[in-house]
């Protein structure tokens, strides 16, 4: 088969004219082809053949006005499959299809179609390892991980094929370990070579982004400066130390030498990286005053140093803990000619629960606001759920439909007490086969990226794709990992906390603590979208009413019904043979998780309802309910905790600051058993 392919209609080029966007997009296309055992020739032609004899891809870049660049149309027309894209990543992006079409079912099933990108912005948000908010074992032991080019490499590559064209790196403090700051040369405890070697690093990741059609934003959580950079800017090394007493803060905040070193720091970051895109902070977190008062010190760091920059850097201005219109009047109405977003946190920390989160109805976020001058990214967090693998595609579809609103550009996803890079939970195991955590947790990534590309896509997309790793237990994993997500959406909805430090769901932990039955008895659901918590569920019932809403009783079905998915789906997978070694085995102890944890969850959440009812009635036979459906629950929990112990090891959470293994809290879930039979009754 031949590929013709060329840059731009009427434009004749040259092979070293043909952008790296396109010429990636080409080599996975060659590579699905040679899979199928099609020879492929590539021919650089000025303009596409108007026939051919035997069956030819045309491969042309057509930018058009109105048109989005990441477009793309592929037709067929007798022997040639035309594709056509609106600019360079829309080109590659039409490849990327043309190889899927190819790998799953072969030259003859090329579809025809247009695609255009849903949201504009499709990105990750990863926390870099150094200069954190938060310590942790997911950031402690990837320090050297991303140090790696090749793991930058292959990362990027793998948010490319998956259509992100957004990668946001987060670090209270970037510039310490990368930049040369010629007025400040001694604010930093980074050694000079250690700074040389990052700086090529980075470079070299930009420029590889780009390559890739991949936007990128070096983001900060704005003050914090390390104990290096005080002593280098001659203040007491302990104004640098990681304090959260609002004095120091307040001292770093208002320090003229520190506002001048940030404003150097951030003119030395644009100049050393042509590739970076651009950059964002926020105005919330270790700062003290008012939302102007806080707003000032951006004004005063950021905005001062763009402006001395003259020209147009796009930033990103989270609004987490301050005021939207503050932020746009001081700040981004300042940055002429370039692309400002206000970062919204969607869904809080936990994106796994509802598709159509109301917080910014319920935190008043536009009032007051003229939206027909902000444009907004969404931040969504995944801090539900971390060890297990699973995604929901049908979730998601919806999810991001809800996003669709004039003043929305789009979104980028991750975690806040985690990043997905090397593979630092896992045992050592035969069926280990993967080296860095995204590939492992590819379902999530790939269905997050195509999604908000296209939310349209059909459900043979991912049947399809299953069916092409894991043969005919494809469909049995899809299904089984999909409905371990549901089930936690369902956890989410019913029993709802909003940031990570205070509740991980995955693990039922949280800064204070494990979750106990008596902390379910007082939960609340997730406001705003019409669950019934089961305080109110269990006071209407018994006044022999029907709330109207989502009832408890229905997030149990809901969760009845995923579990005997999982079932059957480890059912189906453990009668094959081949799934006992390989990642199949790893996938398969992951089902057995799912069950084990949802139903643990299913017996928590009645014997919580239970209990409630004992404590409105006094009658004893619910309190021996709650204790029956306790111990049924403990012996799920230490089913949870045999599948962990297989194959994952403990590690210590940044943000909950505990170590997360299941088998560590099984005294936790014993405890639970123990506060049913206590608890009594009193008027």
């Amino acid at each position: 088969m031949i590929i013709y392919y060329r840059v731009h209609d009427y434009s004749p080029v040259k092979e070293y004219d043909t952008p790296a966007t396109v010429e990636y997009g080409v080599q996975i296309l060659e590579q699905a082809l040679r899979e199928r055992q099609i020879p492929v020739y590539l021919d650089w032609v000025d303009h596409c053949p108007f026939s051919a004899e035997t069956l030819c891809i045309c491969v042309r870049t057509r930018p058009q006005k109105g048109v989005s660049a990441e477009s793309f149309a592929i037709r067929r027309e007798n022997n040639r499959i035309c594709l056509d894209g609106g600019g360079d990543a829309g080109t590659m992006y039409g490849l990327f299809e043309l190889a899927e079409a190819v790998r799953y079912h072969g030259v003859e099933q090329i579809p025809e179609g247009n695609w255009s990108p849903f949201l504009e912005k499709r990105g990750v948000k990863f926390n870099l390892p150094f200069q954190t908010y938060a310590e942790g074992d997911p950031f402690i032991k990837n320090r050297e991980t991303v140090k790696k080019f090749a793991f930058w490499r292959d990362y990027i590559d793998f948010l490319a094929r998956n259509r992100y064209n957004c990668l946001s790196l987060w670090s209270e403090n970037p510039f310490e370990m990368m930049l040369e700051l010629s007025k400040y040369p001694e604010a930093s405890g980074v050694p000079a070579e250690d700074r040389r070697r990052n700086r090529e690093l980075f470079t070299k990741i930009l420029a590889h982004a780009r390559a890739r059609g991949i936007q990128t934003y070096m983001i900060t959580w704005n003050v914090r400066i390390s104990p290096g950079i005080a002593k280098g800017l001659g203040l007491p090394w302990e104004l640098g130390a990681r304090d959260w007493d609002p004095r120091s803060i307040g001292l770093r905040q208002h320090a003229e030498v520190i506002k001048d070193y940030f404003r150097e720091a951030i003119k030395t970051m644009i100049y050393t990286f042509p590739d970076l895109t651009g950059l964002g902070t926020s105005n919330s977190e270790e700062m003290v005053g008012t939302a102007e008062e806080r707003e000032q010190w951006v004004v005063d760091t950021y905005l001062a140093a763009l402006k001395e920059v003259g020209y147009p850097i796009p930033f990103i201005h989270r609004t987490n803990m301050s005021n939207g219109p503050v932020a746009q009047e001081m700040f981004l109405s300042q940055c002429k000619d370039a692309d400002t977003y206000i970062s919204w946190k969607y869904s809080n920390a936990h994106m796994y629960s509802h598709p159509k989160p109301q917080f910014e109805k319920l935190m008043h976020a536009w009032d007051g606001q003229d939206m027909n001058d902000v444009q907004v990214l969404y931040t969504v967090r995944n801090d539900d759920f971390h060890n297990l693998r699973g995604c929901d595609p049908v979730f998601l579809a919806e999810y991001f439909k809800g996003m669709k609103k004039p003043w929305v550009k789009g979104f980028y996803w991750g975690a806040d007490c985690y990043i997905w890079a090397g593979e630092f939970q896992h045992a050592p195991n035969s069926h280990l086969q993967w080296e860095h955590a995204y590939q492992k947790h590819w379902m999530q990534f790939v269905m997050l990226g195509r999604l908000g590309y296209d939310p349209e896509l059909p459900e043979t997309v991912w049947t399809d794709m299953f069916t092409w790793r894991y043969g005919e237990n494809g469909q049995s994993v899809y299904n089984g990992l999909t409905a371990g997500v549901r089930i936690l959406c369902g956890v989410n909805r019913l029993f709802w906390i909003n940031y990570d430090f205070q509740w991980h769901p995955e693990s039922l932990l949280s800064t204070t603590g494990f979750k106990t039955v008596a902390d379910f008895m007082e939960g609340e659901p997730m406001p705003g979208v019409g669950v019934i918590g089961l305080q109110e569920y269990v006071t209407a019932k018994l006044a022999g009413k029907t709330p109207q809403g989502e009832t408890p009783e229905d997030i149990f079905s809901l969760m009845e019904k995923q579990i005997a998915v999982l079932e059957d789906s480890i059912c189906s997978v453990e009668s094959d043979p081949e799934a006992h070694a390989g990642e199949l085995e790893c996938i398969l102890f992951d089902l057995m998780a799912w069950k084990a944890l949802g139903r643990y969850y299913l017996c928590k959440f009645r014997a919580a309802s239970d209990l409630l009812f004992y404590r409105q009635t006094a009658e004893e036979e619910y309190k021996r309910q709650a204790v029956a459906l306790l111990e049924e629950g403990l012996s799920h929990w230490k089913e949870l905790a045999e599948m962990g112990n297989r194959h994952y090891l403990p590690y210590t959470m940044p943000r909950v600051r505990k170590t997360f293994g299941w088998g560590l809290y099984t005294g936790e879930a014993a405890r639970d058993i123990y506060l049913a039979k206590e608890m009594q009754f009193v008027k």
